[in-house]
Order: structure tokens, then sequence, then C-alpha cells
């Protein structure tokens, strides 16, 4: 597809989008599938999904410049425009899950400290701040080394914050068990890294093949490592959380449990664990994680698999009434025989005008990374340069079979 045509089926989503927000602000959320026994539904989980996203620019940008891999900085000013799209989406969404967008403003007028939904809207948006900073400084025309290792300073332990505030909001509410765990803000952060880093590879892979971005042979290497080593670890993670839950005896753990191994969660649990094993697999072979096909592959799955997982963490806990009262709790919907307005198991299936709001989001990001792309490659160039080899020729990508690029 021609960049113009696919920058007019964007813009035609996102007015679909609009469109249909507008709707619901009319109509109200009983437009959507939520109700009283799942109240957070898929504009959660993309919310959730969208900050995961976000983790791989800083990480690229922050490690290449803190951690002495300048082979990474050419990838940088692309990887930080990512990062600061999928943040800025991550805050946009949830407008329209509060049903009243205007009342977001009570949140930084009238903040209530003791709450973790207020931190997270504060380490959202230095997040976002400095993301764009960041990306300013990395595409200006002379790039200020000192400025950047700075705001590269900062940027990591905010990057670590935003992750994990985010996993608070879920895992300091006593009275959710599958989600009161310790471990939820490293298992927030390890899949994080993960989507993140997966999202920068394949934008990169994009931009490789519609502009012409060098990616080298040691930054393919290097990332696939890292991806590898962030997997294993998120798969690490899931298994301790499953195995201490099994045998924890808790009737309530148990319950959740059951819905993710062989309940009405069990298929999206399993591809999820599948999905991770083959991303694993992948990026752990030097062959494959150097084959773009194969990597892009091994990228999409891992992006896929996190997607599920953040999908299994909400419906998990919100599948199960906190009360359980005969003949159970009211969804707050209408109903007519034989379908009951009383529930003892939550059920939840977005409707059209969630997937076309959340859809809508997706494409106005894409349309924003779509068109600023060409200028980060330029500023991505101009980084290739600034690491050249002593003889005066940059470091540049080799091709899959791994011959040396000719410099241009």
């Amino acid at each position: 597809m021609a960049r113009r045509a696919w920058m007019l089926f964007l813009g035609a989503l996102t007015a679909a989008g609009m469109a249909a927000w507008a709707y619901q602000l009319a109509r109200g959320l009983t437009v959507t599938g939520l109700t009283n026994t799942v109240s957070w539904g898929l504009y959660i989980i993309v919310f959730m999904f969208l900050v995961g996203l976000s983790a791989g620019g800083l990480i690229v940008a922050a490690g290449a410049q803190l951690m002495g891999g300048r082979q990474y900085r050419p990838l940088a000013p692309v990887a930080v425009l990512v990062s600061a799209v999928c943040i800025a989406l991550a805050a946009l969404m949830i407008l329209p899950d509060l049903g009243r967008p205007d009342r977001v403003l009570r949140v930084l007028v009238s903040a209530r400290w003791s709450s973790p939904l207020v931190w997270d809207v504060y380490i959202i948006l230095t997040y976002l701040t400095i993301s764009l900073v960041d990306l300013w400084l990395l595409t200006r025309p002379h790039e200020d080394e000192r400025a950047v290792s700075i705001l590269s300073a900062f940027a990591l332990p905010v990057a670590v914050l935003v992750h994990s505030v985010t996993a608070w909001i879920f895992g300091l509410l006593q009275a959710r068990p599958f989600w009161n765990s310790p471990l939820m803000a490293p298992f927030f952060v390890s899949s994080a890294l993960v989507s993140g880093l997966s999202l920068v590879l394949l934008v990169a892979f994009a931009a490789r093949r519609w502009l012409g971005l060098r990616v080298e042979d040691p930054v393919r290497d290097g990332l696939g490592k890292l991806l590898a080593l962030f997997v294993a670890v998120d798969l690490y993670f899931l298994g301790s959380e499953v195995l201490t839950t099994a045998y924890s005896g808790s009737a309530d753990h148990q319950a959740q449990l059951d819905l993710l191994l062989r309940g009405p969660l069990a298929p999206s649990f399993w591809v999820e664990v599948a999905l991770g094993v083959f991303a694993f697999v992948v990026f752990a072979a030097r062959r494959t994680r150097l084959s773009i096909p194969w990597a892009a592959a091994g990228a999409g799955a891992a992006i896929a698999g996190v997607f599920l997982k953040r999908v299994n963490i909400v419906m998990a806990s919100m599948m199960l009434p906190l009360v359980h009262l005969p003949p159970g709790l009211t969804s707050g919907r209408p109903a007519t025989p034989p379908a009951s307005i009383w529930r003892t198991v939550g059920q939840y299936t977005p409707t059209w005008v969630e997937v076309v709001i959340v859809l809508g989001l997706l494409a106005l990001g894409s349309l924003v990374v779509t068109a600023a792309l060409p200028w980060a490659v330029r500023a991505a160039r101009g980084g290739a340069k600034a690491v050249a080899k002593p003889s005066g020729g940059p470091v540049l990508a080799s091709a899959s079979d791994g011959r040396a690029a000719p410099s241009r």
C-alpha cells in the first residue's frame, strides 16, 4: 500500500473512532459491554498495553547514552518517537473509559495523593514530557551530548516508575486477591520491556523497508539477545505466579486460577504462553534473530502475547464478583426473559463502539508515526555519522545474509 493511501486509510479510521466516541458521549457507557460486575474492559486493557509499548524507546535511547551502546544511537530517534506516541495514546485511552472526560481535570486540581490513580496521571505526564524533550534533543542538527546524557539519567528510573505505578493500581487492591501481589510491578516491567522493545524492532524494520533506515547486524543481534532475556524473565514471573497461586490453598486465588487454566480464559492464557515460548526460541538462536523475517515474526508474537497477558490480568479478577449474593449481582443492564439481569460470574464482550474507538485511537497513533518517521529517520542517519568508524565510513547495517551494506 502506497504511503499516501495508507495515511488516508488511517485518517478514515481515526475519524470513525472519533464518531464512535461522540456516539458514546451522547448515549453514555451503556453502549459498551461494561457492567456492574465487569467495570474495566477493553479501554483499560489497551491502556495497560500502550503503557507497556512505550517502554522500548527510552530503553534504547538511554541505554545507548549511558551504557556504552553506541551502535544503538542511530536507532534512538525512531525508538523515542514510538515511545512518545505510545505513552500519549495511553493517556488518551483513559478518556473514553471515564464516561465524563471533562472530570479528568479534577485529578489535576484536587488530587488525593493517597490514590495510585493520581500517581499514575502525574508519572505518565512526566514520562511523556521526558520523551518529547528527548526526541527534540535527538533530532536537532547539532546534538547536545551532555543534555542527552543528563536526560537519560532521569529517563530510566521514570521508565521503570511509569510501569510500576500502573501495576500498583492493580497490585494495591486488597479486595482483588489475584491482583494483590508483590510480583505485579516486576511483572508489568518485564512484559513492558518485551512488548516495547519488540515494537521498536518492528518499526525499525518498517523504516528499513520503506525509508532506507540502516539497521545494523550488531543492533539486531544485541536487541535480539535482550528480547530473549526479557521474554525468559517474563515467562519465569508467569510460572512463579501460577505455581504460588496453585499452592496457596486460597479459595479466591484458586477460583481465579481455574479461569485461566481451564475456564473461559484458558484459550487466551495458553496462546499467551505459546507465543512467549515461540518468541524466546526465535531470539535465543543467533541465526533466527539476525533474519529479519524471523525476528519480525518473533517480535509480533511477543507483542500479541503481552496483549493477551493484559486481557488475562484484567479479566481473571473482573469476572469473579466481589460479593456473592443470591440470586447474584445485578449486571446494571435491562434484560428480558430468558436473559437475566443477575450474574454470579462476570461476563464481558466488547461492543462495536469500544472496538471502533480503540481502533480509531491506534490509527491516530499510527498516523502520527507514519508522518513523523521520515523526520526521525533523517535524524537517525545523522546519528549513524556520529558513530562512524575512524576511517570515516559509518558503521552501516548489513543485509540479513551478513554482507556489509555500502555507505551512502
